[in-house]
């Protein structure tokens, strides 16, 4: 399973929030953009387990102000994670539609639901285009931080529910904690 934190917004996003972050600014947040990692959150502790390794986070991923990094389980899974810090909660809010249009074009058989996790939690879930792999991504924001997180594992063995909320929990608390002014 992959769990990915990955990608916010499509092309046009892209472009805005460059151009947003450019003029405006991190806004409200308080974390130093060289240590942005402090908004990660491994997947190992949520699992009590160390069945995860992580690749080196990509600082600014795409050229937007934050961080990527992927977290791969020993059994093939992944998760990625992605926190965009954007000017303010208007951009992560039109950062995290992108996102999400972004993701629904990948997923085939796409079910999505409301999850208690940040402001607009949303769970998208399917299988990847081709059908070779099973596909969740969550996407919430908090405050001027925008983040997705895609779990990718083998057809027909989507991430639990419950482990997805948990983790993304535990990533909107570390957002929360670290941007707060």
């Amino acid at each position: 399973m992959r769990i990915s934190l990955t990608s916010i917004g499509g092309l046009t996003a892209t472009a805005a929030l460059a151009a947003g972050v450019t003029t405006f600014g991190i806004g409200s947040a308080a974390a130093d953009p060289a240590d942005y990692t402090v908004l990660l959150v491994n997947p190992n502790d949520v699992t009590d387990s160390m069945a995860y390794s992580a690749a080196a986070p990509v600082q600014n991923p795409n050229n937007q102000q934050g961080v990527s990094a992927v977290y791969s389980h020993r059994d093939g899974r992944q998760i990625t994670e992605t926190v965009l810090v954007l000017p303010d909660a208007a951009g992560a809010a039109a950062a995290m539609n992108a996102a999400q249009g972004d993701a629904a074009n990948r997923i085939a058989n796409e079910k999505t639901q409301p999850v208690q996790v940040g402001t607009g939690g949303t769970l998208l879930t399917g299988s990847s285009a081709d059908g070779s792999k099973s596909m969740s991504v969550l996407l919430f924001t908090q405050g001027n931080a925008a983040a997705t997180v895609e779990f990718d594992g083998p057809p027909k063995d989507p991430a639990p529910t419950e482990f997805v909320v948990d983790l993304g929990q535990k990533q909107d608390s570390a957002i929360k904690n670290a941007l707060s002014a």
